[in-house]
């Protein structure tokens, strides 16, 4: 990633339904790999966020058994305003990638479904939700999440753009 010029900040947007559990999570480990990187912002939001809901229990604890702090996170709802000035935006599902084509069609080249990123034996289609579930799937959700990460921060200059499926 050194050699991404630095005269502009890279904003990255990741986004699931409601903002409190896979897309906090998932900004969370971005801050983390990105905090030698001035040059990247992270922010998260939900296709149906109830704004200033903070991020569930379990995503609070699992994130922080792993040495990421999202207490202070709080849920925002998807706009127009926000995929507009997100230079990449990262969906947890494919129906979160056609929920933010339907409010601005014109951004396709900037969606990718994390998925993707994956290098499981089984391709994964989304990234499961674990609301209403234990500990356990909560801790299973942030190991995909950081597995997808990992893998879409280290092919960062090489992927084609927007891949959605």
């Amino acid at each position: 990633m050194s050699d991404m010029p630095h005269e502009k900040k890279m904003r990255v947007l990741t986004v699931c339904t409601g903002n409190i559990c896979r897309s906090p999570m998932a900004e969370g480990i971005l801050r983390a790999i990105f905090q030698a990187a001035p040059f990247m912002t992270v922010s998260s939001a939900g296709t149906h966020a109830v704004a200033g809901n903070p991020a569930t229990e379990f995503a609070i604890l699992a994130s922080k058994e792993k040495g990421i702090d999202i207490t202070g996170h709080s849920a925002r709802l998807l706009d127009s305003a926000l995929i507009s000035s997100s230079d990449m935006i990262l969906c947890m599902e494919l129906s979160h990638a056609e929920w933010v084509l339907s409010i601005d069609s014109s951004i396709y080249e900037k969606i990718y479904n994390l998925a993707d990123f994956s290098n499981s034996g089984i391709r994964l289609k989304s990234i499961s939700d674990p609301y209403g579930c234990s500990l356990r799937e909560y801790r299973d959700c942030f190991m995909v999440i950081h597995e997808c990460l990992r893998n879409f921060t280290a092919n960062l200059l090489y992927f084609p753009k927007g891949r959605t499926g």
